[in-house]
């Protein structure tokens, strides 16, 4: 969850982006955050952890990442940035919010340049979160904005 609250701890945006869009995206992170957290044999205090926006600390955990950035087509299953469907997943955002749409990507972008591919796609996973969650600080985003 950590990429989306991850990618969108991620989208750790601001109030502009509508009620309705946070509505959708929240159900939508619900559902497959159930299902990534049943596949990966993530524990409570993973799931917790990706909640409290914090990286879990088991591997089980960071593959859940792995699996939420698949779910959302912005990582490959192998661990490679998918930059075709990171584009296309932000399509709702660009027509909700062309703004924070801009930020977001620009924050994909970068992460996906900066961060190496490891071996280990629930590490590049991790390491993916983690640049994401620095960048979208550094562009003023906030959590606050999943708050329904």
């Amino acid at each position: 969850m950590k990429t989306f609250v991850v990618l969108f701890s991620l989208l750790a945006l601001t109030n502009a982006v509508s009620r309705e869009f946070v509505e959708n995206f929240m159900n939508k992170l619900q559902e497959v955050g159930e299902k990534c957290a049943e596949e990966t044999n993530a524990t409570d205090d993973d799931v917790a952890a990706l909640i409290a926006h914090t990286m879990p600390e088991s591997h089980n955990g960071k593959c859940m990442i792995l699996c939420f950035n698949v779910a959302f087509h912005l990582q490959k299953p192998d661990g490679t940035p998918d930059k075709e469907g990171s584009i296309a997943s932000l399509e709702p955002l660009k027509a909700d919010d062309p703004e924070m749409h801009a930020k977001v990507l620009k924050i994909f972008m970068t992460c996906g340049q900066k961060t190496a591919v490891d071996a280990d796609p629930c590490m590049t996973a991790a390491h993916l979160a983690e640049c994401a969650t620095l960048e979208g600080k550094a562009a003023g985003l906030s959590a606050d904005m999943f708050e329904v």
